[in-house]
């Protein structure tokens, strides 16, 4: 072999070490920056909504059940979750229904919800709760849109969804004002967390990823659900008083959704409105908003009434844990009214036995558990307290 030979050699030996060398490095930085991500990842789950939070538990359930099982989603505020008691209308007529809603949640959200929803189940009937729509813009906090938007699975939807609550926003001279400086912690949690750890509100849970569920299908059980408090309805009206703004732009884009919604399919949509001390400011705001709705096609069951406190046999002795929800005894009264109405006025099947409802029965089994032990009254109140 002569020199150049040799020289020539070296020249490819030389230049293919460089290019291992060169390929270590990029293996090396590609692999930092996997375990970098995976790590991010991790930790944006971890410091995030808090395990043990009740919103987070109702949506880890309602997304662990298995597709096409739901026929009843039940679609509102916490005057949803605290009223309708879905292990029951399982037992007295068979139905799975199940209650995706959070404290507070705005009305503008529903849509979102039901094309959410639509991923993985195929309800026959949805119900809609109406309460909320009393509130203006600057009655909304952060903790409102993020129960929402934080408990959203990454897709489309959620990015539409968190869009929408700055849209909606816009100009709020709440708890919102500066929500326009803090949207990128919508999409990163941790920016929004970080500081729980330190706060002491971690759980093994959090750390773990379990995903504690909510056991009975969206029913929200807790302390208030067997205390009973005194309460005093108030002054109901027939006169009626414009929504707010805000209020009647989720309103109208909610029937909006409703028309598509049974244009497509086979769908049926009925809205309540749960009772409660209603003062007749908001009983006003409410009769306009029931108003709309019914002129739009759509049927509303309106429980502040005279007639509906005697048809529900309601007790504001004794029904009740703030003026704003009924306990456990409320509940069923509410429940068992609304699954006969249900059941007489919508054609849906019985699942009682069937195999593959085994969660439904467990979840009544829970839940019998739950107020086995009765109610506790822990105060009398008196009028104009």
């Amino acid at each position: 072999m002569d020199v150049n030979e040799k020289a020539v050699n070296r020249t490819d030996e030389m230049s293919s070490a460089g290019t291992h060398k060169v390929r270590r490095v990029l293996l090396c930085a590609i692999g930092f920056l996997l375990c970098a991500g995976l790590l991010f990842c991790y930790l944006n789950k971890v410091f995030s909504m808090g395990d043990a939070d009740g919103n987070r538990q109702t949506f880890k359930a309602f997304y662990a059940e298995p597709a096409g099982t739901i026929d009843v989603m039940y679609l509102g505020t916490s005057a949803s979750n605290r009223y309708f008691i879905n292990p029951l209308a399982y037992k007295e007529e068979g139905m799975t229904c199940f209650t995706l809603a959070t404290m507070g949640m705005p009305m503008f959200f529903v849509p979102d919800l039901i094309d959410e929803v639509a991923k993985t189940q195929d309800p026959q009937l949805y119900i809609i709760e109406l309460r909320w729509l009393q509130k203006d813009r600057d009655m909304i906090t952060d903790a409102h849109i993020r129960r929402v938007t934080d408990n959203l699975k990454l897709s489309g939807i959620k990015k539409h969804a968190i869009d929408l609550a700055f849209e909606q926003m816009d100009g709020s001279k709440g708890m919102l004002g500066d929500i326009s400086d803090k949207k990128i912690d919508y999409y990163i949690p941790i920016l929004k967390y970080h500081d729980r750890l330190q706060q002491g509100q971690m759980s093994p849970g959090d750390f773990k990823l379990t995903a504690s569920k909510n056991r009975t299908k969206g029913y929200i059980m807790s302390k208030n659900t067997t205390t009973q408090v005194n309460q005093f309805p108030e002054e109901l009206t027939d006169k009626r008083a414009p929504l707010s703004d805000l209020a009647e732009t989720a309103l109208t884009a909610t029937l909006d959704k409703c028309d598509a919604l049974t244009a497509q399919a086979d769908k049926q949509i009925m809205f309540v409105l749960s009772p409660f001390c209603c003062h007749e400011k908001q009983k006003q705001i409410f009769n306009t908003a029931m108003d709309t709705v019914r002129e739009r096609g759509y049927p509303v069951l309106d429980f502040n009434t005279p007639e509906m406190y005697e048809e529900l046999g309601l007790d504001f002795d004794k029904d009740f844990y703030n003026s704003k929800h009924v306990n456990f005894i409320g509940a069923e009264k509410y429940t068992k009214y609304l699954t006969d109405y249900i059941a007489a006025h919508y054609e849906l099947p019985d699942h009682r036995g069937q195999e593959g409802c085994e969660s439904w029965e467990e979840a009544y089994e829970t839940y019998e558990e739950y107020v086995s032990g009765g109610i506790d009254t822990i105060q009398v109140k008196e009028k104009n307290q």
